[in-house]
């Protein structure tokens, strides 16, 4: 009866020893997983704000000015205005 009772307690030490191995290893392998997903955010937001650099660039004025040159667009030199047409018999 006592070796028995030895047994069974050794066992259930045996248990809890190598769940407890087993807890810190699954905790280890989180914090590492963690950690790369941290890594990963911070690259993913560096590529997003060079990304929208990116857009601000091209969308801006000169850029705009730059481009439309290129294509052709230039800005006119002499500018005529068209005023509007006048009645021709004013009632008095």
């Amino acid at each position: 009866m006592k070796n028995s009772r030895k047994y069974i307690l050794i066992v259930l030490l045996g248990a809890l020893a190598a769940s407890s191995v087993l807890m810190t290893v699954v905790n280890a392998t989180s914090g590492a997983e963690v950690s790369n997903l941290q890594k990963e955010e911070a690259q993913l937001s560096d590529n997003k704000r060079y990304l929208e650099d990116a857009l601000i660039k091209t969308l801006s004025m000169n850029e705009l000015q730059v481009k439309s040159a290129g294509l052709g667009y230039v800005k006119p030199v002499n500018l005529v205005y068209v005023a509007p047409p006048e009645a021709v018999a004013k009632l008095p």
